[in-house]
């Protein structure tokens, strides 16, 4: 595998931030839309007491869900001695797909699998460790997906 040597660090750009809040819109908007088509979208604010809020707090989650995607994207590929795929996520579609295809499952085994038996559990509910529900493994695939497409996509148009 060849690496690439970087000249200089980069911090994150108020252009990668706001590459991250359209990408973001765009995922988040598909991650609802797939929870919606299941019938599992007020489970999202059911989880916080918040019955009406859906769309609301889906679009607060994958906006700060974006932001540290490209946040950890660009710190890493911005390393001395980064792998030339993890540099080159930041301008392909296609490889910034897959690397959202790898965060999105992250995030489900994160937050669904593990992290809401556990919230679950300090509530006074119950749900098996690990919660295997697999709607929201589609959607937050989904979701990596697109944020994972769109933002080098929405990043290029930015920069020109």
């Amino acid at each position: 595998m060849s690496y690439r040597r970087s000249r200089k660090s980069e911090t994150l750009s108020s252009r990668a931030i706001s590459g991250a809040i359209v990408a973001g819109l765009l995922a988040s908007v598909s991650f609802g839309g797939m929870l919606a088509a299941t019938g599992h979208l007020e489970a999202v604010a059911t989880v916080y007491g918040l019955e009406g809020h859906d769309w609301l707090l889906v679009i607060i989650h994958g906006l700060l869900g974006a932001v540290v995607f490209v946040a950890g994207l660009t710190h890493v590929a911005n390393h001395r001695y980064a792998p030339v795929p993890l540099t080159a996520a930041l301008r392909s579609p296609f490889l910034g797909g897959c690397l959202g295809v790898a965060y999105g499952t992250v995030c489900w085994l994160a937050i669904v699998a593990y992290g809401l038996p556990l919230w679950m559990g300090a509530t006074g509910g119950h749900l098996p460790l690990p919660y295997q529900h697999g709607p929201s493994l589609l959607a937050f695939i989904g979701y990596g997906t697109v944020l994972g497409a769109w933002y080098p996509l929405v990043r290029t148009a930015i920069d020109d």
